[in-house]
């Protein structure tokens, strides 16, 4: 009962794949979120427990109460406790506002802002107390650009929950935080898209793209012991980027 527990969202690809490990990797158990690439998360599970980690998947449709409320039962079931949640699922909606449909932006909300709330609420009703909250957010909401107004305005939202959150369950030792990466590689870039590609490869000093590692080494502090006397912040983790 003393080793903790992670829930992390969107924990089958991308940045929620490299928390997951991450996390696995500090001592933790990881529950592996999917939504409907089980194949992917037990991927996930398999290069875990081959590390000597400790790791399930659960499938879930975390816009679905019903679901999410799952979700941690389930994770109850299997280890007793929760004390780290990180939601990391998303969905990139991108386009002109202009010339996007509403369905896009339903589709947008459903799973980065209700997905974030009924996860952060289900965590605020279940997490021990100095559990961690983490939300995977992007630069994009403190700087949107062409062609992002939805997926940046969804994010944005879920950033000031955050803050209200952290207010609410902070008697509790309860820290909640989110994680905003910038341009990373493998998944934001198709491997045709070279112009987009550097151009985000100059806006950090470092002169490269982030990579789903550099995210989780964030998240991972913030789900730590060390993390205990940060909350309700948003940290740029995009190299500097948006400096």
């Amino acid at each position: 009962m003393k080793q903790k527990t992670a829930i992390v969202t969107g924990g089958s690809g991308g940045i929620g794949k490299a928390i997951c490990r991450r996390l696995a990797s500090d001592g933790m158990n990881v529950v592996v979120h999917f939504g409907s690439n089980r194949a992917a998360a037990q991927e996930v599970v398999a290069e875990i427990t081959a590390a000597s980690g400790n790791a399930v998947a659960i499938q879930a449709n975390v816009a679905d109460e019903s679901d999410t409320q799952k979700l941690f039962a389930e994770t109850i079931e299997k280890f007793g406790k929760v004390d780290v949640v990180v939601a990391s699922a998303g969905l990139g909606v991108f386009g002109s506002i202009g010339e996007s449909t509403l369905q896009d932006f339903e589709d947008a909300v459903a799973v980065n802002l209700r997905g974030a709330f009924l996860t952060m609420r289900e965590a605020a009703r279940r997490l021990t107390d100095s559990g961690r909250i983490v939300t995977v957010s992007s630069q994009l909401s403190r700087r949107p650009m062409e062609e992002t107004g939805i997926y940046s305005a969804t994010k944005a939202a879920v950033d000031a929950m955050v803050v209200s959150l952290a207010a609410e369950v902070g008697s509790r030792g309860i820290t909640v935080n989110s994680v905003l990466p910038g341009a990373t590689s493998p998944g934001m870039f198709d491997a045709s898209d070279d112009e987009r590609r550097e151009k985000f490869t100059q806006m950090s000093p470092f002169k490269r793209l982030g990579t789903p590692d550099d995210a989780a080494g964030v998240v991972a502090f913030l789900a730590s012991d060390d993390g205990a006397w940060m909350t309700g912040q948003h940290l740029k983790a995009d190299g500097g980027a948006t400096n």
